[in-house]
């Protein structure tokens, strides 16, 4: 797996915009906004991963999420698809744990407008 890069905030913002879980995104940020304090990453990434998993009943989002996290770990999405359901829950943990999520979703919010 690889670190997030500028182009995985595009494709989370395609994502978000197929889910249409843009007003999830905000209140998520804002909540993160507010935390002075060390950010706790596990939590966060959970946090995440819950917001965008009840916002991906659709089949486009769905899609636009295999791609996503296929270019990040490098796979295909048809590899993320196949993912037993253990494994992609730990995707989310790494990603959260070796990457700055709260910059990150501040960037992906930045693109599809604030409220």
């Amino acid at each position: 797996m690889r670190k997030l890069i500028t182009a995985d905030v595009f494709a989370l913002a395609r994502v978000i915009k197929a889910s249409g879980m843009r007003e999830q995104l905000s209140a998520f940020v804002r909540n993160l906004s507010g935390k002075d304090e060390k950010l706790d990453v596990e939590g966060v990434g959970y946090e995440a991963f819950l917001v965008m998993i009840e916002a991906l009943a659709e089949r486009k989002a769905e899609n636009a999420l295999y791609e996503a996290l296929a270019a990040i770990l490098e796979v295909t999405p048809d590899e993320v698809k196949q993912m037993p359901p253990a494994d992609f829950f730990k995707v989310f943990k790494a990603i959260s744990e070796e990457n700055d999520l709260k910059a990150f979703f501040g960037y992906v919010s930045g693109i599809l407008g604030k409220n």
